[in-house]
């Protein structure tokens, strides 16, 4: 296990609000009782689709995106609702916390960084955001994404940074459908061969020919082990940090531990990202993402920290439904050591800063 002092960063601010996104946050993101929940938010959540197609609301916003001690304003369109990493409610102190501080830690000062399943970019903007030279190679394969994708680059002057692709990566060259199952969330998209939704192209990543990347941020909605399959030979030349959601299937195990099971076949020990608190003298372990805002509510005086449990692939099915899980291949373990310091159970960690 290893542990590291955190200090988190918002290199992406929401400025204009849409009334698009304010109906959005309203109708899917608001606890309410049961008898308000069946009379209001359901169809409130009903109408929004109509609402955006018709376009009757205002949905275009804007958010500061902070690279290199210089600030932009970039625009951005509520219709597609994964901005809500900008506005949701529990993405107050920042959007999938963890995942951004091991970009901070892993990532490395002109490193290459893929971001497979990119949707508009948040984390290709972010690993961008605190380093001069990196190089990165953003996935999205649907197009009305990728429309929104092009301009938050372009417009936060990004274009010799970050490559653009639209396709799917898979573990065949040719083409298949991608669909949003609810309609509204981009962020869920799937792709199938049953020819629902928009056609588009898939690639093997090491039919691409691309420099071996030192990172990789895996989002693909299941479809990952085809992702890893078809990338085999680059995972082997460049042995990347990798992190990946995983989802818990019970009723179709396969697709949960299929990516967990290529990997560790390449070598790849795996990590969960959590936070560290301490309870009388003993630590404890939280999962990531919200909690750091709990922290913040409640005035918790404890120290941040980030903490790297290891967990084998057969207990997988024991926790949460959704994970981000960090891979790092067993020749890596002493730079993952460097970075964070080793943790000793029944002992407070000495903190890295």
């Amino acid at each position: 296990m290893f542990t590291k002092q955190i200090r988190l960063r918002k290199p992406l601010v929401l400025r204009t609000f849409p009334l698009l996104a304010r109906y959005y946050r309203l109708a899917f993101q608001t606890p309410a009782t049961r008898k308000k929940e069946l009379f209001v938010y359901v169809p409130l959540r009903k109408l929004f689709p109509l609402c955006r197609k018709l376009g009757v609301l205002p949905h275009v916003g804007d958010f500061d995106y902070e690279r290199s001690g210089k600030t932009m304003r970039i625009n951005f369109d509520a219709r597609n609702v994964q901005f809500q990493a900008l506005y949701g409610r529990v993405y107050e102190y920042g959007y999938e916390q963890e995942l951004g501080l091991l970009l901070d830690y892993l990532l490395p000062e002109g490193g290459t960084f893929f971001d497979i399943g990119s949707n508009w970019g948040y984390f290709s903007l972010y690993a961008a955001s605190n380093r001069t030279k990196v190089n990165i190679h953003a996935f999205e394969p649907f197009p009305d994404t990728h429309r929104d994708l092009k301009s938050c680059v372009e417009q936060a002057g990004l274009a010799d940074v970050v490559t653009r692709h639209e396709l799917a990566l898979s573990d065949t060259d040719g083409e298949a459908f991608i669909d949003i199952p609810d309609g509204i969330h981009s962020g869920t998209a799937e792709l199938n061969t049953s020819c629902r939704g928009t056609r588009i192209v898939t690639r093997r990543l090491d039919s691409l020919k691309l420099p071996p990347p030192d990172f990789i941020k895996m989002d693909v909605e299941g479809h990952e082990a085809a992702v890893l399959r078809g990338g085999i030979e680059t995972l082997k030349a460049g042995r990347p940090y990798l992190v990946f959601e995983n989802k818990r299937d019970y009723a179709n195990p396969a697709m949960t531990l299929k990516p967990l099971l290529v990997l560790q076949d390449l070598g790849y020990r795996f990590f969960l990202p959590a936070v560290q608190r301490s309870y009388e003298g003993r630590e404890y372990f939280l999962p990531c993402g919200w909690q750091w805002d709990l922290r913040r509510m409640q005035e918790i005086k404890d120290p941040d920290v980030l903490a790297l449990v290891p967990f084998d692939v057969s207990a997988r099915f024991l926790y949460q439904h959704d994970l981000n899980i960090l891979a790092c291949h067993e020749s890596r373990l002493s730079e993952l050591q460097a970075e964070f310091t080793p943790w000793q159970s029944g002992l407070t960690p000495a903190v890295n800063r």
